[in-house]
């Protein structure tokens, strides 16, 4: 009797490297030159894994974004995982910036990456696990070439694949 071998898709940053990031973040914004002599702060509500940005309007405030992108992205974390909010403005010209951290791969995603697969013609199966998909068969090859088609396409969210096992 042949193998089953599987993997989950997820997708999820590395939680410890968007705090290493965010905590580099704050640490430039205190030694660069064009954040001298503003008020510019970043909070991270780990509970709702939501970033504020909160710094003046315009210049600085695009400054800061970039800032938080760069980091962001020397650490792998992929900017696919920021969502920028609107602009909150409150007083004195200054102004409150939303960054929600997308995590987990909502209902329609997933329906879409499993028709993927399915259209493949390969003899896999994949299976919605709430917010992972699972993607299982007896060929290891066509577990590879399910992966290497799935990295070609563009779902609007980063894909990672985990648990590679066989049992």
């Amino acid at each position: 009797m042949a193998k089953e071998s599987s993997f989950d898709i997820i997708s999820e940053p590395d939680w410890s490297e968007v705090l290493n990031a965010i905590d580099q973040t704050r640490r430039e914004v205190q030694t660069r030159y064009d954040f001298r002599g503003h008020e510019v702060t970043v909070a991270y509500d780990s509970a709702q894994h939501l970033i504020t940005l909160d710094a003046p309007e315009g210049l600085v405030m695009e400054a800061l974004k970039a800032v938080l992108a760069e980091k962001m992205a020397k650490r792998q974390v992929s900017l696919k995982f920021l969502e920028f909010g609107n602009p909150e403005r409150h007083g004195m010209g200054r102004a409150r910036v939303p960054v929600t951290l997308k995590h987990g791969i909502d209902k329609n995603v997933a329906k879409a990456i499993q028709k993927a697969v399915r259209s493949l013609g390969l003899k896999v199966e994949a299976q919605i696990q709430g917010e992972a998909i699972r993607v299982s068969g007896k060929s290891r090859d066509d577990l590879q070439k399910v992966i290497q088609s799935l990295k070609g396409q563009d779902f609007g969210i980063e894909l990672i694949f985990t648990n590679y096992r066989t049992a």
